[in-house]
């Protein structure tokens, strides 16, 4: 059991397993089918449908709650040296940058990271996205070509 006064590692989840600060939950150690289920999810694919896409739109395995964790869905896209806009919890772009990596704010609204309403923060990712998509071919294209930059860098401080 834990101590009342120690704080709990991941406070948006001490109240599902906890009551009166006991575990009371048992979770399986396989599921069922799980043998059946492909975990690749770490290979690199739809390299046709990234060539011809702008915009990779990374949804995280989080995206409520304080604790800050990406995974390989977030570097997918620096992998294929494509920009992102990434739904996680809030501050996950911040906690991107503090590896190292570049965002792209010089592009788009990313204020977004800093909202704490889960669905306020959604909200302005699809504003964002919705108005990256009244941009002309030409205005995308422009864009992109201006953020080649941080497309390689990422690409590189990723693989460095």
């Amino acid at each position: 059991s834990l101590v009342q006064s120690t704080a709990p590692i991941y406070p948006d989840v001490y109240d599902v397993f906890y009551r009166d600060n006991v575990f009371k939950v048992t979770l399986p150690l396989t599921f069922e089918s799980e043998s059946a289920i492909s975990m690749e999810s770490y290979k690199l694919g739809l390299f046709k449908e990234s060539a011809e896409s702008m915009l990779y739109l990374v949804t995280e395995t989080l995206a409520r709650g304080r604790r800050q964790h990406l995974t390989e869905k977030t570097f997918k896209p620096i992998c294929l040296r494509m920009p992102f806009i990434l739904v996680g919890t809030q501050g996950s772009l911040k906690y991107l940058r503090s590896y190292g990596f570049k965002t792209f704010g010089d592009f788009w609204d990313e204020s977004y990271d800093d909202e704490q309403d889960n669905y306020i923060r959604i909200e302005k990712i699809t504003a964002e996205i919705k108005r990256l998509c009244n941009l002309s071919p030409a205005e995308l294209q422009q864009m992109h070509q201006e953020m080649q930059d941080i497309l390689e860098y990422n690409f590189y401080h990723f693989y460095i």
